[in-house]
């Protein structure tokens, strides 16, 4: 990208110099290169140039810079902007506004993201769906879900209707305050009036109910989203998986891990953690020695994410024997455990009069920490 804006440089320049002036649509391209490189000032000062020789830059241009700015940071400047437009006499739009709001959104800066709402409806510009997204999206996240859900009644009093954007925003901001029941209540409605949901707000109830350990609702919700068509991803499955291992339904969980695998779903390193931890509560170590061996295979390589767990789950249960397994393949592998990984083992193999085993797990961690 960056070659690219440098020889657009290049090319203006040569025009220069033989006489040929760049036009609007030329300045803007060029302006658009530099802020999508991260080069705002420079675009800025383009901008400047283009004005004095006597171009008008169009709305287009204005709206580049401002989200440039906005991507930057520097909202003092975005809103610069904004004023610049309205004092050449080119009148903001609604993208313009959506722009500069969503950024005082992201800074926490409310009040100044609705005094630019109250500028932009006193202008004659109407918010659209995006608009109201951002307002509802920024509220959500500073969990003001009522003042949020006055700008939903708002949007649909005036006939914009919700999407599948306003439906996530929504169902998420619930399931995160611990309201998964109405959450869900609220994905059924969006269904109601003609709202497609995607996989994300069916993930964000799911894994609601997995959190409130509600396994019939997981269940439920999840037949659902199947019967609807919607693909369930990773995060799905394991919110699933770890609902269903601890109630002790391990080989449930796997067989759920084989529909993921069917369904061309890549497993990651969470779910066939969320397995192996099932597995060391009522497997056997054979169990978790196979799933570790189907990483390997698979090529996702156990790490210290995975074996760390493992080998406190072990030792809290006071196997001893399976524990020792897991820091034999650590050790095969290179895998050292951390200081929170190794001191219920350690404490274990102390309690058992296991002296000789604990002085190694000391002697080689204590190694690899030289290291």
């Amino acid at each position: 990208m960056t070659g690219e804006i440098r020889r657009a440089e290049e090319v203006m320049q040569q025009m220069v110099s033989r006489g040929h002036y760049p036009n609007v649509v030329n300045y803007g391209t060029l302006i658009n290169g530099l802020c999508k490189n991260g080069e705002i000032e420079k675009a800025e000062e383009l901008l400047h140039v283009m004005s004095s020789q006597g171009l008008q830059p169009d709305v287009v241009t204005y709206n580049t810079l401002v989200d440039g700015f906005c991507k930057k940071g520097l909202l003092d400047k975005a809103v610069e902007k904004l004023q610049c437009m309205v004092s050449a006499g080119i009148e903001p739009t609604v993208v313009t506004y959506n722009t500069v709001m969503d950024a005082f959104y992201k800074e926490r800066e409310t009040r100044k993201a609705e005094v630019l709402l109250h500028v932009m409806k006193s202008r004659g510009i109407l918010p659209n769906v995006r608009t109201y997204n951002i307002l509802i999206d920024g509220l959500c996240k500073m969990n003001k879900l009522e003042k949020a859900w006055k700008f939903v009644d708002e949007m649909v009093s005036k006939g914009i209707m919700p999407n599948t954007v306003t439906c996530n925003i929504t169902v998420d901001a619930l399931c995160k305050k611990g309201d998964v029941d109405k959450a869900e209540k609220q994905l059924y409605h969006m269904l109601d009036q003609g709202v497609t949901p995607d996989v994300f707000a069916y993930t964000s109830v799911i894994n609601g109910y997995s959190k409130l350990g509600y396994w019939k609702d997981t269940t439920r919700v999840f037949k659902d989203m199947l019967d609807r068509g919607i693909q369930p991803d990773e995060f799905v499955y394991s919110s699933m998986m770890d609902s269903m291992c601890k109630q002790g339904r391990t080989e449930d969980a796997e067989k759920l891990f084989d529909l993921m695998v069917r369904k061309g779903v890549k497993p990651n390193v969470v779910s066939y953690g969320i397995l192996l931890l099932g597995h060391a509560n009522d497997g056997t170590i054979v169990d978790v020695m196979n799933i570790l061996d189907r990483m390997q295979l698979c090529h996702v390589a156990p790490d210290h994410l995975i074996y760390n767990p493992l080998l406190v789950r072990y030792a809290k249960n006071r196997k001893v024997n399976e524990a020792m397994c897991v820091l034999s393949r650590m050790k095969q592998e290179g895998v050292k455990p951390d200081v929170a990984a190794s001191s219920p083992l350690l404490e274990l193999l102390l309690n058992m009069g296991r002296v000789d085993d604990a002085r190694d797990l000391i002697d080689w961690t204590s190694t690899e920490n030289d290291d």
